[in-house]
């Protein structure tokens, strides 16, 4: 599952109070983001370090803040950067369309929910019934939570099969990626029907959310599998260092840029009607061997990255935002 197509049907509208028809709501989940392909893997990855040296905050920074969940477009693709994310990706084991709509109206409403720091549903008194809230982020504030939705390329087609009558809005652009050198892909952690993906500056509360989500799949949905991340807390307008000791991300667009948001990240007129303002996003999981990088020469490691590690500048340049010629 590597290209994520993204839109706004769950994570929200242009019209808080616009809610979709039965028929329309599979049509325009689409919107939310589709995904095809090899690994997905993820580590803060909806925001594909986008704008992390205009926007990245500190992990105690805004604890107590809350991300917009309804908007013209998904939270967590062009969100200034969480310090935590956790990730899920999803199976769907009904055959019916109508579970499909019910599970993600039980997701839209349990997100906005979240997002704004309450329990994912209302919490009764009921107690011959399951808790409608898990309780481990019971108290604690919303840490900016994101939750941007993925949808793979087994909900318009699996195995030959148009299973929910979506296969003719599958966008051209959702192919699986080949291959590439070196890979090793391990069949359990690769594909999915559905992704979720919760960034946010406590790691309790992505790893609540995600859990949430999964919960109220019970019946539609299963993980097939999931990934923990995390980013350092860097002073606004610097770059995070990787585990590998570089800074990473230093040539991505600005969030601040509406121009190279417009060019490089929303999806316009080449792309289906329902997925204008979504986005892709590739995704895959990378095993680093820290204990051998760590023995290889200075020299082979700026080889490998194309940066000088101390002064993260393009190597042959002296400053990291050094343009090459």
């Amino acid at each position: 599952m590597n290209a994520l197509v993204g839109g706004n049907a769950v994570s929200g509208g242009n019209d808080r109070k616009r809610r979709p028809t039965r028929r329309g709501l599979v049509r325009a989940a689409a919107a939310l983001t589709a995904a095809a392909g090899t690994g997905l893997g993820i580590g803060g990855v909806s925001e594909a370090l986008v704008g992390a040296r205009d926007s990245n905050q500190s992990a105690d920074d805004g604890r107590s803040q809350t991300e917009p969940f309804w908007g013209p477009h998904q939270g967590g693709i062009a969100t200034p950067l969480q310090s935590h994310t956790y990730a899920a990706v999803l199976d769907l084991v009904s055959t019916k369309r109508e579970d499909v709509i019910r599970l993600l109206r039980a997701w839209t409403s349990a997100a906005e929910r979240m997002s704004s720091g309450q329990p994912a549903q209302p919490v009764g008194r009921d107690a011959a019934q399951p808790a409608p809230d898990s309780g481990e982020a019971l108290g604690l504030p919303a840490a900016r939570l994101t939750l941007t939705f993925g949808f793979g390329a087994g909900l318009f087609v699996k195995d030959g099969r148009d299973r929910y009558g979506l296969a003719a809005q599958r966008p051209r652009a959702l192919v699986d990626l080949p291959p590439f050198n070196g890979d090793q892909l391990i069949d359990t952690r690769t594909g999915g029907d559905l992704s979720v993906q919760a960034c946010a500056d406590d790691p309790q509360v992505a790893f609540h959310a995600v859990r949430q989500l999964a919960r109220l799949a019970y019946g539609a949905a299963q993980v097939r599998w999931a990934q923990t991340g995390f980013i350092a807390g860097v002073a606004p307008k610097e770059t995070p260092r990787n585990l590998m000791g570089f800074k990473d991300g230093s040539s991505n667009p600005s969030i601040n840029d509406p121009t190279a948001m417009e060019k490089f990240v929303w999806v316009g007129g080449e792309g289906p009607d329902w997925m204008r303002e979504g986005s892709y996003v590739v995704l895959r999981r990378i095993r680093i061997a820290l204990e051998h990088w760590d023995r290889m020469p200075l020299d082979f490691q700026e080889q490998t990255f194309g940066r000088h590690k101390y002064s993260c500048a393009p190597l042959g340049l002296k400053g990291e935002f050094d343009r090459l010629t």
